[in-house]
């Protein structure tokens, strides 16, 4: 299996890239593992779809390339006054076509107790309307406690062990009828 890993913020001194990089790190374990960290990147504000676009940002056709080339993708992203960063929905909305019937999961993030739920939510209506499969998601709650650049909490090393069965089980039934 081929996961896509999109960090879903830009922000300095953000706790979402430790995450998204230690998810990874664990998913590489078993599986093949691509991250697209939109701190690393040069997004400009979607104008027009990439698949009308007469000169696409380099960023963008790879992130699309990407996106083909996955079985899953799991989007990284903390909440964010209720909702989803603007970078990753605008990133998100570059691309269409590329979505369908594809696999999404989510690891949600939030420095309180509710682990991004609302941001959950939202995800869940974009990648819907984008044509893709809502699977398992994973939120974390008190970030702080839990991750940090060198380590992550034997509890949410249990919780990343189950949400991996869950992704896997999710790709495997869902990947025979698509």
């Amino acid at each position: 299996m081929k996961i896509l890993v999109i960090t879903g913020t830009v922000r300095k001194g953000r706790n979402t890239g430790h995450v998204a990089e230690k998810v990874a790190e664990f998913f590489s374990e078993h599986h093949e593992v691509e991250v697209f960290d939109l701190k690393q990147r040069d997004i400009p504000h979607m104008e027009e779809r990439l698949s009308n676009a007469e000169n696409p940002p380099e960023d963008v056709e790879k992130f699309s390339e990407l996106v083909e080339e996955s079985d899953v993708i799991t989007i990284v992203s903390p909440e964010y006054n209720h909702s989803i960063p603007g970078p990753l929905k605008n990133i998100l909305d570059y691309l269409y076509p590329e979505y369908k019937d594809r696999i999404f999961t989510y690891v949600t993030v939030s420095r309180g107790g509710f682990g991004g739920l609302r941001a959950l939510s939202h995800l869940h209506d974009i990648t819907i309307a984008l044509g893709g499969l809502t699977g398992p998601s994973m939120p974390v709650s008190n970030v702080d406690e839990h991750f940090d650049q060198d380590s992550v909490s034997e509890e949410y090393q249990a919780k990343m062990e189950r949400f991996l069965d869950q992704v896997e089980d999710y790709h495997s039934k869902f990947s025979q009828t698509i």
